[in-house]
């Protein structure tokens, strides 16, 4: 990872791990919702390639299911795989200040919310940009996708990536 003095202003602004763990508790706080269990940990690592590429989020819609998603929109898998592969360390920063801030716990090896943020908070950290809020919510919509294709490795088949 490079140092936090190295980052240009655009990349600690986008990446910085409030941001991208506010990203990571919305989708596991819709996949926990529907499966009662923990968001198994390699899935985490698929949340931001998908909502932090504008191109990608803007289409998300959880109503349909996510491989004929996939189907409808093959533009969004180019360059995927090499997305997800960069993102890997600001997945790392905002899964330990998840944990940090208590929010998480690692239990069974997934990612399990054990202190809920209020919607309210979650509102007021997006108040101003429209942009933010619309990140979150199709987060959710992300952690809803997971949930559905019942397991890990489905879903890694449909981005056609590897853990």
């Amino acid at each position: 990872m490079i140092p936090w003095s190295k980052r240009t202003p655009e990349i600690a602004n986008l990446l910085n791990p409030s941001f991208c763990a506010i990203l990571l508790y919305s989708a596991t706080f819709e996949y926990e919702k529907k499966a009662k269990n923990s968001m198994p940990f390699p899935l985490l690592y698929l949340v931001l390639p998908i909502i932090l590429h504008k191109n990608t989020r803007n289409r998300v819609n959880s109503r349909t299911n996510m491989v004929v998603w996939l189907q409808r929109n093959p533009d969004v898998l180019v360059g995927f795989a090499d997305r997800a592969k960069s993102l890997i360390g600001f997945t790392n920063e905002a899964i330990e200040f998840l944990l940090f801030q208590g929010n998480c716990e690692i239990i069974n090896g997934g990612l399990s919310i054990i202190k809920t943020v209020s919607k309210s908070k979650i509102v007021q950290y997006a108040a101003n940009n429209q942009e933010i809020a619309e990140c979150i919510q199709k987060a959710e919509h992300v952690g809803r996708w997971f949930y559905n294709m019942h397991a890990v490795e489905n879903t890694y088949t449909a981005w056609g990536v590897k853990p």
